[in-house]
């Protein structure tokens, strides 16, 4: 049985140097993304790493795993993916747009579960190409989790660009939030979550490696930002549920961020199944969203 912790830091190198074995030649036509899979059978959660993680995320102990752990759990496989060599992509440079999750159960912390993710879904955007990761837990042969993420390629497109707009901001009109707070992100949040997820990329490190990559400064991993919004909003409280992240803007590190919650007729996810929820994560100064979330539990 394969138990799933924080690797290594060598062997974390190793496969992310492996990343850069093949030429990437990206694609000229969406239809011809291969699908490429990997899969890992019976495999457990390291009850430390899951500690450490609920920690990171301002999560307490529970009975259920917290929504986005099975999405770092699987990060071995999503790395294999992104290295193999008919992959067409470099990873380096890739922009986190999108998260989906469906839970149709809660799963125990310490159940076996069986792993599978692949490539899909290929599509044209404005500044690139992008690609779906599909990533599903099974337990007792049910797929009780399925995570789907979409990244993006940058590069040439064949999209027509829009015309500029002004930033969107988190604002819901009058509906009063049920959770409303400014939280402030520490510049080595991005490297403390780093050795946890697994993750060496330098956007996340420190701002010097950063700007090489045209950042400002240091920028914190989506899910970490996703995960901390939901524990804060104290969200999902079902064992069922579907949610949609969109990432608008990345959270630079040090700075503060604004997280607000909505339910009911004020989370307006025009999802009329279940009960609704809106969750926004925002700068607090110019009210432009980093991070829309939408979430709808299951009665």
């Amino acid at each position: 049985m394969a138990v799933l912790r924080t690797p290594a830091f060598l062997p974390l190198l190793a496969s992310t140097l492996g990343l850069f074995r093949h030429p990437r030649r990206g694609l000229d036509d969406p239809a011809l993304l291969p699908r490429i899979e990997r899969a890992l059978a019976g495999a457990t959660l390291d009850p430390a790493w899951l500690a450490a993680y609920r920690g990171s995320v301002g999560l307490s102990d529970g009975a259920r795993l917290p929504p986005l752990a099975l999405q770092l759990a699987a990060a071995p496989l999503h790395m294999a993916i992104l290295g193999d060599a008919q992959f067409p992509f470099r990873a380096l440079g890739l922009v986190h747009l999108s998260q989906r999750v469906i839970q149709s159960r809660a799963m125990a912390p310490h159940a076996p579960f069986d792993l599978r993710a692949c490539s899909a879904d290929a599509r044209w955007e404005k500044r690139g190409m992008s690609f779906g990761l599909v990533t599903e837990a099974w337990c007792e042969g049910e797929c009780v989790w399925r995570g789907e993420t979409r990244a993006l390629a940058p590069g040439k497109s064949l999209v027509p660009a829009p015309a500029a707009a002004a930033g969107a901001t988190d604002d819901r009109g009058a509906a009063m939030p049920v959770c409303d707070e400014v939280l402030h992100v520490p510049e080595a949040t991005g490297r403390r979550y780093a050795a946890i997820a697994g993750d060496l990329n330098p956007i996340h490190q420190h701002a010097l490696l950063a700007r090489l990559f045209g950042f400002r400064r240091a920028i914190v991993h989506g899910t970490w930002t996703l995960a901390r919004a939901l524990a804060l909003a104290e969200l999902p409280g079902s064992p069922a549920f579907t949610l949609e992240a969109h990432f608008r803007r990345p959270v630079e590190l040090p700075s503060d961020i604004r997280v607000r919650a909505w339910s009911g007729a004020g989370a307006e996810t025009g999802n009329p199944s279940g009960r609704p929820h809106r969750v926004t994560v925002s700068e607090p100064h110019t009210g432009k969203t980093c991070i829309d979330i939408l979430l709808a539990e299951s009665a």
